[in-house]
């Protein structure tokens, strides 16, 4: 009994510390100090918990496809007792360097790691960077994948009693994928970064925001405050939401965990999920966070005239920029 009051005190004291926003006039030592109460409680919240059992990967390679530039292989790895996941991995054909940076993309509702892939559909962008000469692992984070959760669920009420949340999976499941490439003897260790679209985008962001094994991050049609997502106008998928972090930090602090690291935030002018006066106005909270962090020059905010979607203009050289590749041989 005296341990679990131990335990309940521990973490009664994280949300206390981490429950409330960063201070824009804060030093930087006491910004990264918040960085580290308000991630412990960040994980607590996605696990609900205690950290999953990280079991040993057993990675199993599956069917193989030839693309322009690049192989593709389906991979299957054991994340924590009793569940797998499904993944793609991109390798060029013919590799620049005996290394090479690994990006982990991210799909969002209705789409697949496969999808990222296809140059033609909403979540190209696999496709985009295997073709530009990097490692690509896709990771399925589709609700199929998920435990104890319905296809769809944005009619449902908030879940406010939920045993392990969707997105806690998500990134459960995305953190033993960079295990996985930490181990693969062609990828450069110091320069993994996660990506995606929508909850691609969404789950990049906590990924990079409590595992800084993350060099770099690119969340595209994601950004919104949290009383907009989820107290008005209720458009938001309930897999994305997680109890304990409502009104207690913004999405805008989530981000600001990211900091000092290279970050790229993407908004369509035209989004009606991920409305651009809210995306604006929780980018000015991070903007406070990265000059906080001494890393103003790591933050970007793409604004593209689209709507809900990816444009890869910019996340390329974003990524060329921090993560360069050699010039192709001969």
């Amino acid at each position: 009994m005296r341990k679990i009051k131990i335990i309940f005190a521990f973490l009664m004291t994280l949300a206390i510390s981490a429950g409330r926003s960063f201070h824009p006039e804060a030093s930087r030592a006491d910004f990264e100090r918040w960085q580290e109460s308000a991630r412990a409680f960040v994980l607590d919240a996605l696990f609900n918990g205690p950290v999953p059992e990280a079991v040993p990967l057993s990675p199993v390679f599956g069917a193989r496809q030839m693309r322009e530039g690049y192989e593709l292989t389906e991979l299957e790895l054991h994340d924590r007792p009793g569940h797998t996941t499904h993944c793609w991995l991109a390798r060029p054909i013919h590799p620049r360097a005996e290394k090479l940076p690994a990006l982990i993309a991210l799909h969002g509702h209705g789409g697949s790691a496969l999808m990222t892939f296809e140059p033609d559909k909403m979540y190209f962008y696999g496709d985009m960077f295997a073709r530009a000469g990097y490692i690509v692992l896709a990771v399925d984070i589709d609700h199929k994948y998920l435990e104890g959760i319905k296809p769809w669920i944005s009619y449902q009420p908030l879940p406010k009693k939920v045993k392990f949340p969707p997105t806690g999976q998500r990134v459960w499941m995305v953190r033993r994928a960079i295990d996985f490439l930490e181990t693969d003897p062609q990828v450069e260790r110091s320069k993994i970064g996660v990506l995606g679209l929508s909850n691609g985008g969404f789950t990049a962001m906590f990924v990079a925001a409590v595992d800084q094994r993350v060099g770099l991050a690119i969340s595209s049609g994601s950004l919104i405050m949290s009383e907009r997502m989820w107290h008005s106008n209720l458009l938001h998928c309930r897999c994305q939401y997680i109890y304990k972090l409502d009104r207690v930090l913004d999405y805008y602090d989530i981000f600001a965990l990211i900091a000092p690291r290279p970050l790229l935030i993407q908004s369509g002018e035209q989004d009606p999920i991920f409305p651009i006066a809210s995306a604006k106005e929780a980018f000015s909270y991070i903007e406070k966070a990265y000059a906080t962090a001494g890393a103003s020059d790591k933050l970007v905010m793409d604004i593209h005239n689209g709507k809900h979607e990816f444009r890869g203009e910019a996340p390329l050289k974003f990524v060329q920029k921090y993560f360069p590749l050699p010039q192709k041989r001969d």
